[in-house]
Formats: C-alpha cells, sequence, structure tokens
C-alpha cells in the first residue's frame, strides 16, 4: 500500500505529488511506450503467428450485407460473379505483393486492369477497399458511413459483385484487405436503337478494350472508384499499440485526477505547476489516440 501511494498519490514520501507524475515518471513511461511498440513491432514483422492475427471476414456475409443495404434502398441485389471474384483477389494480391495501400498500383496499373484481365468486360465498375477489420459488419458499415463508398455500394447501374478477402503483411504490419468490386457487363447494353447516357459521379473514366461490333451505339466505359478506408480492429498488432497507449494514458489522467483532488481536499500547498492544465493535455491525448488513430481514408 505505501509503495502505491508513492506512485500513485501526493504524500510526503514524494514531495506531495506522487511519483509517476515526476519528471522521472514520466520519462520512464515514455521509455516503456517506446519499448513496447518496437517489441511488437519486431513480433508482428518476424513472427505474426504468435500474434494470432487472422480475418475473421466472410466474403459471402459482405456481399449478404451490401445486398441487404442496396434492398433497404429500393435496389435490386447484386449477383456474386466469379470473374469479379477473381479481379478482387488480384487486386489484393498485387497490393500485398507491392505493397500499397491505393487504387493505383506503384507502376501505374489502374483498377480497372484487374477487372478487365480477369475476363469481366465491363459497361459500368467499381472498386470499394478496406483493411484492419475484425467483422464484415464493420467493413459494409464503415462504406455506408462514407459518402464516396455508400454511392458505390447503392449504385443503381451496377448489377454484379465480386469479393476478395487477404491476409498478408503491408508496410511491415500483418493485415486484412477487403476489396470489392462492382460491375455490369458490356452485353447487358441498352436496347438496339437507343443510346445509353449516363453521368460520371466522382468518377474516373477509362476505354475498355475495344468490343466486336455491335448494331447500336455502345456508351463509354466508366469505373467509379471510392477512397479506400482504413480501420483498426481487436486482432490487430496496431490495436494492441493504441489500446496500450490510452490505457497509459488513462492511468495518467486518472493520478493528475486524484491528484487534483487530494491536494484541494487537504489543502495541499506546494510549489508545482498546475495539475488540472496537464489533466486537459491528457484527455486530448487520450481523444486524439481513441479517434485519429482509429482509421484513415484515402
Amino acid at each position: 500500500m505505501s509503495l502505491f501511494r508513492h506512485l500513485f498519490l501526493p504524500h510526503h514520501t514524494n514531495n506531495h505529488r506522487a511519483k509517476i507524475l515526476h519528471p522521472s515518471g514520466i520519462s520512464l513511461a515514455i521509455l516503456v511506450y517506446i519499448v513496447f511498440n518496437l517489441g511488437l513491432g519486431l513480433v508482428s514483422r518476424e513472427h505474426p503467428s504468435i500474434l494470432g492475427y487472422a480475418s475473421r471476414i466472410q466474403p459471402a456475409e459482405i456481399i449478404r450485407l451490401t445486398n441487404e443495404k442496396r434492398q433497404a434502398g429500393g435496389l435490386a441485389a447484386l449477383n456474386m460473379d466469379s470473374q469479379l471474384n477473381q479481379a478482387a483477389a488480384g487486386k489484393a494480391s498485387d497490393m500485398i505483393v507491392r505493397n500499397y495501400w491505393a487504387h493505383v498500383s506503384p507502376v501505374g496499373t489502374q483498377p480497372w486492369a484487374f477487372v478487365t484481365d480477369a475476363g469481366y468486360t465491363y459497361r459500368y465498375a467499381g472498386e470499394n477497399l478496406a483493411r484492419d477489420f475484425s467483422d464484415p459488419g464493420g467493413v459494409v458499415n464503415a462504406w455506408m458511413n462514407s459518402p464516396s463508398h455508400r454511392e458505390n455500394i447503392l449504385n443503381p447501374k451496377y448489377r454484379d459483385i465480386g469479393i476478395a478477402v487477404v491476409d498478408g503483411s503491408l508496410d511491415g504490419r500483418e493485415t486484412t484487405l477487403v476489396v470489392q468490386m462492382f460491375g455490369t457487363r458490356l452485353s447487358a447494353s441498352a436496347p438496339s436503337g437507343r443510346t445509353a447516357s449516363f453521368s460520371v459521379q466522382a468518377a474516373q473514366t477509362s476505354s475498355a478494350p475495344t468490343p466486336a461490333p455491335s448494331p447500336y451505339p455502345t456508351p463509354t466505359p466508366e469505373i467509379y472508384m471510392a477512397a479506400a478506408v482504413s480501420q483498426t480492429s481487436p486482432p490487430s498488432p496496431f490495436d494492441y499499440s493504441r489500446y496500450f497507449s490510452l490505457g497509459l494514458l488513462g492511468v495518467l489522467a486518472a493520478v493528475l485526477a486524484a491528484d487534483i483532488l487530494l491536494v484541494r481536499k487537504h489543502h495541499i500547498v506546494r510549489w508545482t505547476s498546475k495539475s488540472f492544465a496537464h489533466l486537459i493535455f491528457l484527455i486530448v491525448l487520450i481523444i486524439a489516440v481513441g479517434t485519429l488513430l482509429r482509421g484513415q481514408i484515402l
């Protein structure tokens, strides 16, 4: 009890300020944080199996939840397409092999290249990306909370869908990539004698391979790309680091709060800086760790 009081409560043994709040205590906390993260990074790179990080995301559940959102909006359900599955798997594997997290690869490969390479000749195509989720619901909810992803999911022009979920290492950290491909085949074009007209919404347009002669005008293929969403999940090494940071900051904030209350209660006079200002600063740090590190949108 005396050790606990010395470390965490103002007492005459620590000059009426918790030892952990002294410069030496703060320095030790910073050192522990650095050592923990360095060790975690080393383990995740050299022995990823020790952390037991693996995806529990089922592609079929992603499709089911996506169709659920579409049907709730009065849209038709999408059909799972094996060629779009292949395209999504190709994109996910390429990101792992080339170590990038973007719609366009470092060598300039565009998203629609994976679609056409899989043999899917598209009239419309789209792509959503996600990483580090632990469950399908989290993936779909994050997409629905992003306007560009939501637009892809609720786009009435799409008829097919393909999903790939790939575990691998990205930027030296074990992760799970989810690639969602949408499409409508070129054969599903406008009736003969009519020209279809389509608007481009936050889209990037690309020309697909020239199709066989058609008795009616064929619209230029379009691909709609949403930004890629990232969110951490409980099994990931990144999340271990975030929880450790929150825990460490939480302990410091609790000690500061106790310091303020006890000093006021016992009318302790000391020549030190204001604990309340430090407490506010730590609360801001906790909020930052809990929100800014939760994910990112490219």
